[in-house]
Formats: C-alpha cells, structure tokens, sequence
C-alpha cells in the first residue's frame, strides 16, 4: 500500500473513531517520512484523544518545528497545554494561532476560556467577540462568552449569550445549565428549575447540576425535594464538599440540626479551610446552643478566610438573641457548584 492510500485509510479510521487502527497507520506513514508534519500533527492528536497529553506535546510540537506556520497546529497545540493546567504557555499558543489566521474561531474561543480563568475577564470578553464576529453561528463561543458575563454579573446578557447558544444547539447540557444559573441569579427560580431539569434530561449523572438545581429548590422553599436533589448529587460524586454544604443548610432549614452539622463536617473533611461551611457550621451549633463550639467555628472561618464577610456578624452573639440568623436569611450561604 503506498503512502497516500495509508493516509487515506488512516483519515478514514480516525474520522470513525478507531484511534488505535489510525494511530499505527500515522506511525507506519512516519516511519517512512519522520518530517511529514501533517502526520505529525494528526498522531498528536490521537494521542491527546487518547488522554497520553505529554507524548501529544511532544509529536504537536515536532509539527510546528518542521513548520510554525499553520495556525491549527498551534491552536492544538495551546489546548493540549490548557487541559495539563499550564494556562499562560496556552495563552502564548493561541496568540501564535491568532497570529496567522486572526479569524481563528477555535483559538479565539479558547483563548476566551484562559482569560476567564485567569481573571482577565474584559479580555475574555472581547476574544469570544472576536470569535463570534469570525463565526456568528459558534455555539461554544455564545457559551463561554456567557460565562465571561456571569464572571461579570452581568447575568441578563450572559442569559441572552445562552439563548444564542440554544437557538444554534439546543441540546448543549452544559449551555442549559448554565443558563438556568443566570436566571437563577436573576432571581428567576421556577425558570431556573426548568433549564436544570432540561440539562438533566439530556445529562443525568451531573452532580453539578443536581446541586444546582436544588439551591433553585431552596429558592422556591421546597426544602425536601432540594434535599433529594442533593442526595442525588452526592450519590453520584461523594466527594462534592459544595453539595455537602448546601445539603447541610437544606437540613437546617428543616430543623434536622445534628444532620446537618454532620453535612457540614464532611464538607470540611473533604476541603480543609472551607470558610462557608465553617461559619455555617457555626451557626448551627449556636441553634444547638452549642455556644463555645460555634464561637471556634466561627474564629477558624476567619481565620482561613479573614475577609469573609459572614463570620463576623455570627461570632459574639448573644446566646439569648438569634433573630440575627433569620434576619441573614440563607441564600448567601448557598454555593453554586463551580462547573
């Protein structure tokens, strides 16, 4: 078989899925010409679908030595570097990519995605809208351009974004999500509960959306079936300390306090230092009367976290005086699951 017709086999089985079958034809066509940079690129590929991100550097980067000047490799390049956590040498990739093709979408959009994780949230902004004016029709781009607006809280637009997203993909489990905690931010609950319950049908094994639905729940003062719904979420990732914290709030509510400070505990078991739950803890056991106890949890949350607005207003109480716990209300000490 010659070299176009491996190529061709090799394209053939990747479009298709078999990575395996097309990995050893990519490596066949190497063995033969090891400058080939397209094969290169392509067997890099393979091997970050493959989850191997290290020997994915290595062959996407033997590509851009042979030749730097094609955007897509750099692109790639930048997103393998983004799913091992090195955030700014995939910035310094994508902006290569822009480089030489200023209306790449792909390194736009992800450009976008490493500005919003590092907190450039303005210049986030403006790489989704460069992406959008390249390809008005990128759901992805709608999407994250959406969560660059929450970053921003400016939840109307980043609801707008979402519906943007779902007139051009309207079964993006992560867009429905998304969106019903923009209008859960809007205050618009029975909405909210209905994009979750959207994103469950199409997902339903995502413990952040069972978590976020239910503080939708809690908004409504549907406190068992948010329990459920919390439940749910732990039943599927044990290991959710937001899930667990809110699970905790939910009990209190329902007057189930040592259930609740169990919550809390496992909360704190799993994130050391986890200034919410401590101060929530705290206050449960003032409504235990547990007064020395929550006066600790109390201290410990400011200590981890002296800026945490909470915890001051509930250590020091009068052991006569809780009307400041109603008065605080539990939506702010509520958590979204990060996503």
């Amino acid at each position: 078989m010659n070299l176009q017709s491996l190529y061709n086999q090799a394209l053939q089985r990747h479009r298709g899925g078999d990575l395996a079958g097309a990995g050893l034809l990519y490596q066949q066509i190497l063995a033969a010409q090891p400058g080939n940079f397209v094969v290169l690129h392509l067997l890099g590929i393979i091997r970050a679908q493959q989850g191997d991100k290290q020997a994915a550097l290595g062959l996407i980067g033997a590509a851009i030595k042979v030749n730097s000047g094609i955007a897509e490799f750099h692109s790639n390049f930048g997103n393998v570097l983004k799913e091992l956590g090195r955030g700014l040498e995939a910035l310094a990739s994508y902006d290569r990519a822009i480089a030489l093709d200023p209306r790449s979408a792909e390194a736009l959009v992800n450009r976008g995605v490493i500005l919003r994780s590092l907190g450039r949230l303005e210049e986030a902004l403006a790489s989704c809208d460069r992406a959008l004016a390249a390809r008005p029709d990128h759901a992805e781009a709608w999407n994250n351009r959406g969560n660059t607006l929450a970053g921003l809280n400016r939840h109307a637009e980043a609801l707008a974004s979402y519906d943007r997203a779902l007139a051009i993909r309207p079964n993006i489990a992560e867009t429905l999500r998304n969106r019903g905690d923009a209008l859960h931010r809007l205050n618009r609950h029975e909405e909210a509960l209905a994009s979750y319950d959207r994103a469950l049908a199409i997902s339903p094994r995502s413990a952040g959306t069972l978590n976020n639905r239910a503080l939708a729940l809690m908004s409504l003062k549907r406190f068992e079936e948010a329990l459920a719904s919390y439940d749910r979420a732990l039943a599927l990732q044990p290991d959710h300390p937001e899930a667990w914290n809110n699970r905790g709030n939910t009990l209190q509510l329902l007057g189930r306090m040592e259930q609740a400070l169990a919550s809390y505990d496992r909360a704190i078991a799993l994130r050391p230092g986890y200034a919410q739950a401590l101060n929530n803890r705290g206050l449960v056991l003032t409504l235990m009367q547990r007064f020395e106890e929550a006066e600790a949890s109390h201290a410990e949350a400011l200590r981890v976290s002296p800026d945490f607005a909470d915890a001051p207003a509930a250590a020091g109480q009068s052991e006569k005086d809780f009307s400041w716990i109603a008065a605080a209300g539990y939506d702010e000490f509520l958590e979204f699951d990060p996503g």
